[in-house]
């Protein structure tokens, strides 16, 4: 019961802290800023306070590294690739284009950073070390998916229920060997 309220204070902190830096970002002279920009900021800012938790409470050891990736699992994603590939080629060529194109690709990896920093990095393993691989994997996945309910306030229902619904266990890698 114990690991469960920490799992839920950890979570409880993320998602307080999405909105806190929401609302900062709401004020003046930060409202002015492009909603692209606003957003690399807020993904800047919740990169730093999850490494921050992480830092003040969890310990966990945070690796960004490659995992090999097999032509088996790459296969059926090379299609998109090459459609994105293709579109961001199209975007690229136009100057004008340039640095929206690179400031998108840019809030696209602290998104990222953010989301892998706080739920893979932190919530699942967590939830990993205290309930194992498979139930540490739902758990964080279900939380995961739920804290796409924040975006209601600035996107369609729908949009956010497709977000909901992409619910990713099988993405979480292990190590062969047991925990880093």
């Amino acid at each position: 019961m114990r690991q469960l309220k920490s799992v839920l204070i950890l979570w409880g902190g993320i998602l307080a802290s999405m909105g806190i830096v929401s609302l900062f970002l709401r004020i003046s002279p930060f409202n002015q800023l492009s909603a692209l920009l606003t957003t690399g900021l807020q993904e800047s800012l919740l990169l730093g306070i999850a490494l921050l938790f992480n830092a003040a409470w969890f310990q966990q050891p945070l690796h960004y590294r490659n995992v090999p990736i097999s032509w088996i699992q790459f296969k059926p994603v090379l299609p998109t690739l090459l459609v994105t590939a293709f579109i961001a080629s199209l975007a690229l060529l136009s100057t004008r284009q340039w640095s929206t194109t690179f400031a998108a690709l840019s809030v696209a990896i602290l998104i990222s950073l953010f989301e892998e920093t706080s739920f893979r990095g932190l919530l699942f393993q967590l939830c990993r070390s205290t309930w194992g691989v498979l139930p540490g994997a739902l758990l964080s996945s279900v939380l995961f998916s739920l804290t796409h309910l924040l975006n209601l306030s600035h996107q369609t229902l729908t949009a956010t229920l497709l977000q909901l619904a992409f619910f990713r266990p099988w993405l979480i890698t292990v190590p062969r060997h047991g925990p880093n």
